[in-house]
């Protein structure tokens, strides 16, 4: 009689301990923690793979980003998140064009967009105001892109035009190279883009110095075919 008496105190003992040891379901689940969140500039944006989200805390998948592949997102906001294994990333949310496609996507999933006929429309732009200058702040102007090479930064570039403008007397010259350094100044990526991806529409990151190479030789070879 006393076997089975023990027994059931030996298990009481043991439900006791099982229960003061089992974690409580709030801390066994692990859930991804918003660190901030803010507005961003609307930027047009290709996403080439991965889920998104119904909310920054990623509980949700809302779609599949690889079934919108020619789909073009606009970014509204962007959220720092700690996710369940304590890793931190960088979401954006997104929409399409008519609002009906959208979430919250992993930054890295995204790619910058242009409309690459208006970054060679901005291109030939730029040719055009070289070809108004004069004859010799043409040539100068052609000196120095041939002077480019991989180690040359849009900053010198830029710099070195600035100082050809302060030694032009014309009115019309002045004007042009204004022209010409504003643009370089405002759509360099875009238009380094446009000329290295030969037309493509999604971007791809250059760095300073090969914007300005690219740039250069796209220059200099409508400018010395129009010669």
């Amino acid at each position: 009689m006393k076997k089975p008496a023990l027994f059931l105190a030996l298990l009481g003992v043991f439900a006791i301990f099982a229960t003061a040891t089992a974690p409580t379901t709030a801390s066994a689940k692990a859930t991804t923690k918003v660190l901030s969140s803010k507005t961003m500039t609307k930027t047009a944006y290709r996403a080439v793979t991965g889920y998104m989200y119904t909310t920054a805390k990623l509980t949700k998948k809302a779609h599949n980003a690889d079934n919108y592949p020619l789909t073009t997102f606009y970014t509204y906001k962007t959220a720092t998140v700690r996710k369940a294994n304590g890793n931190k990333a960088v979401y954006y949310y997104v929409k399409n064009g008519n609002g009906k496609v959208k979430g919250w996507i992993w930054r890295g999933h995204l790619v910058r967009y242009i409309n690459g006929q208006k970054q060679l429309s901005q291109f030939n732009e730029l040719v055009g105001a070289t070809d108004k200058l004069s004859t010799q702040t043409h040539n100068n102007v052609m000196t120095i892109l041939e002077k480019v090479t991989s180690a040359t930064t849009m900053t010198n570039l830029t710099s070195q035009l600035t100082a050809l403008a302060s030694t032009v007397n014309n009115s019309n010259d002045l004007k042009q190279l204004n022209t010409i350094i504003s643009s370089l100044k405002t759509n360099a990526s875009a238009l380094g883009t446009a000329l290295n991806t030969t037309g493509s529409n999604l971007v791809t990151t250059l760095n300073n110095a090969n914007q300005a190479l690219t740039i250069a030789n796209g220059l200099l070879s409508k400018l010395k075919t129009a010669a």
